[in-house]
């Protein structure tokens, strides 16, 4: 009798063990559901923010290509110029040299004159 008394009072105890022991794995996995939500949300967060980020850069990248398109057209515009600049000057160079090779023929031909 002492026998089984000792038996249903350490049945008992298990039985108490293995509830609290369900209870605490129960709130394990629900502390675990918890994180692994606040995980997935976080991760769901970040992806709205990178793919915002990656439109911002998108648009950043397209105005820049414009502003590129834009100074390369009025570099060329700008180098068309400049070699219309370096022919006007060679042109003009040329008749400073004619004059004053006209004007040193004239000088010449004035002291020849002069000797007269």
């Amino acid at each position: 009798m002492l026998f089984k008394l000792l038996k249903k009072s350490s049945n008992v105890t298990i039985d108490e063990k293995k509830r609290k022991r369900m209870i605490s794995n129960r709130e394990s996995a629900r502390r675990s559901r918890m994180r692994r939500q606040k995980n997935i949300e976080d991760l769901i967060n970040e992806k709205a923010e990178l793919e915002e980020k990656i439109n911002d850069d998108y648009h950043k990248c397209r105005e820049k290509w414009q502003i590129l398109l834009v100074l390369e057209s009025e570099n060329e515009v700008l180098r068309d110029k400049k070699m219309g600049l370096i022919s006007y000057l060679k042109f003009l160079n040329q008749i400073l040299v004619d004059y004053k090779e006209t004007e040193d023929s004239n000088h010449v031909i004035f002291k020849f004159l002069k000797t007269f």
